[in-house]
């Protein structure tokens, strides 16, 4: 038995999706189970206070760096932490609360693994590459139905967002085991999943073949990717033999204590429906 939690880090800008996969991964496994850490409740500063001082939420000097490595090198060693609360919706720092680890830690954020914090925290890093018109379309709807935005206050922020994007998040992408990145598809989202390690792949490939791959995806190996680094592709749409695909997966999740086999995972589309079954199945097979 492990002394130690799993931990998946997820990464990736804000509105691109990390929230809604941690969500589909806590009811596939169980609440009890798993302790889902937003790492962008570290932010030091109200939406206002980075407004006068020119800040994005994507640029690291609004996050306290120090505070969150720190804490996720405890969670690590099993301890018990004092994490911040940030208010999204009204953009104002709350209080904080105790947070004790379970059998599997998720922490995502924009800026998960930044300086200081060590990637080899992580069982598992997954990068959050959408199509950038598609992300531009999700946030905007994330940021004017959930956090109070006008969609002009949205588009007038995009620009100095976009920067700081690339000068801080993207950066991050090399460092990560799997990528994934949905795309429009002819009915509902398309999937690419780039894997990193030679292990990772052997794995998948292994899963998807006791679950019954058939036509619902296809792999190819690549020299170089958009990082320039060697991977395996993963490619999926969304059809209904991706759904068995799936539940073939999910019924040969190894066995663990957090697993509730009552649990179903129903993703929005089939597509995120796989990457949450795939990736839960990665990372409890790291354990």
């Amino acid at each position: 038995m492990r002394d130690q939690p799993l931990m998946l880090g997820l990464i990736g800008a804000s509105g691109t999706g990390k929230t809604t996969l941690t969500q589909g991964i806590v009811r596939l496994l169980g609440a009890q189970g798993v302790t889902p850490i937003n790492l962008d409740d570290y932010l030091r500063y109200s939406r206002a206070e980075r407004a006068v001082r020119g800040l994005t939420d994507a640029d690291p000097r609004a996050t306290d760096l120090d505070r969150m490595a720190a804490d996720l090198a405890a969670l690590r060693a099993g301890q018990t932490i004092e994490k911040p609360i940030y208010n999204h919706k009204t953009g104002v720092p709350q209080g904080s609360e105790r947070v004790a680890p379970t059998g599997l830690v998720i922490a995502y954020g924009a800026l998960t693994l930044t300086p200081p914090v060590q990637p080899d925290l992580f069982d598992l890093t997954v990068y959050f590459d959408p199509d950038p018109e598609l992300y531009r379309r999700w946030r905007e709807e994330r940021d004017v139905r959930q956090r109070g935005y006008t969609p002009e206050e949205v588009r007038m922020a995009w620009p100095a967002r976009e920067r700081d994007i690339q000068r801080y998040i993207v950066v991050q992408r090399p460092l990560a085991d799997v990528v994934l990145r949905f795309l429009p598809g002819e009915v509902g989202y398309d999937l690419q999943m780039w894997l990193r390690r030679r292990a990772l792949a052997f794995d998948v490939i292994n899963a998807l073949a006791d679950a019954g791959q058939g036509v619902a995806v296809q792999i190819q190996s690549v020299a170089a990717d958009d990082d320039g680094l060697p991977a395996n592709v993963i490619n999926a749409t969304s059809d209904p033999a991706l759904d068995r695909l799936s539940e073939g997966l999910r019924s040969r999740l190894p066995v663990s204590g957090q697993v509730s086999t009552g649990e179903m995972v129903q993703g929005t589309h089939p597509t995120l429906t796989f990457a949450q079954t795939l990736i839960a199945t990665l990372l409890l097979q790291r354990g």
